[in-house]
């Protein structure tokens, strides 16, 4: 494993937009064991500041703004940022405003962020941002959109994701953000294209071929059958662990060995390998 990407809001950190000790340990262990991790957010780069001091060096990557900015991570050099033009975000709020004043916004920009009321009840973590009567607010003196996000005081997000694309054009992407509101923003942005901004343009290792043991195996050595254990559930086989009990069979037949471990059907015919993928 190279690369650990995680979600913020409802994923690593609690109810309370808190990182909890043990995750926090678990992301120091990730990057001690070599593994590069990525913060894979909705939020914009600005909201993410409360937690990178409990994150310290563990995270070296940000994919934030649902994949608009790419960035590293803890000092926030950009990699990737596909701008919202500030014009165009605008223009999109008071479109929907015209179309149905049921519509509430979230905006963020470079010059700051603004919240209308509604959108704190449909967040997972709470806003530390007083509530603004119109979310224009956020565009006074930028020069660029950083995030758009769309609520309605009758309609739930599905419906949105009906409505909203009708009203803003193809050229906009809506996109669920996971609450109950949506984001408007540039198409073909999310957090997919911007992982894709952190694949490695060379080969991380060799490739590595299996072989055959120059040296007869250890009687307790720990071993792994390669197998489909759950069928067609799962893409890929996966390793059930145990141990080499003889190597011989019941009745001291040789060719055969007889291995300790919590076989499955879907086993049956698997390589199994040893602690060195002998």
């Amino acid at each position: 494993m190279r690369l650990i990407a995680c979600d913020l809001d409802g994923t690593l950190l609690d109810p309370s937009a808190q990182l909890s000790a043990r995750s926090a340990a678990a992301l120091r262990a990730a990057a001690a064991a070599g593994v590069h991790v990525v913060l894979a957010s909705g939020r914009p780069p600005f909201m993410l500041q409360p937690v990178l001091p409990h994150v310290g060096d563990s995270v070296t990557y940000g994919v934030l703004a649902n994949g608009s900015v790419v960035c590293t991570l803890p000092d926030g050099t950009p990699m990737r940022e596909v701008h919202f033009e500030l014009a165009q975000a605008t223009g999109v709020i008071r479109q929907l405003r015209a179309a149905d004043d049921g519509y509430g916004f979230a905006f963020a920009t470079d010059a700051g962020f603004a919240h209308e009321d509604g959108f704190a009840q449909r967040m997972p973590a709470p806003q530390t941002i007083p509530r603004s009567d119109d979310a224009l607010d956020a565009a006074v003196g930028a020069t660029r959109a950083v995030k758009l996000m769309v609520f309605h005081r009758d309609h739930r997000v599905h419906t949105l994701l009906d409505l909203v694309p009708s009203i803003v054009g193809p050229e906009l992407q809506v996109s669920h953000l996971g609450a109950d509101c949506v984001e408007v923003g540039p198409a073909g942005v999310d957090k997919a294209t911007g992982l894709a901004v952190l694949t490695p343009d060379a080969a991380l290792s060799p490739r590595g071929v299996a072989a055959f043991a120059a040296s007869p195996p250890q009687i307790g050595a720990r071993v792994a059958v390669v197998g489909f254990s759950y069928g067609a559930r799962l893409p890929a086989p996966v390793l059930t662990h145990g141990t080499l009990e003889e190597a011989q069979g019941l009745n001291g037949e040789q060719g055969l060995s007889r291995l300790t471990l919590q076989a499955l059907p879907g086993d049956v015919g698997g390589p199994v390998i040893d602690a060195a993928g002998a």
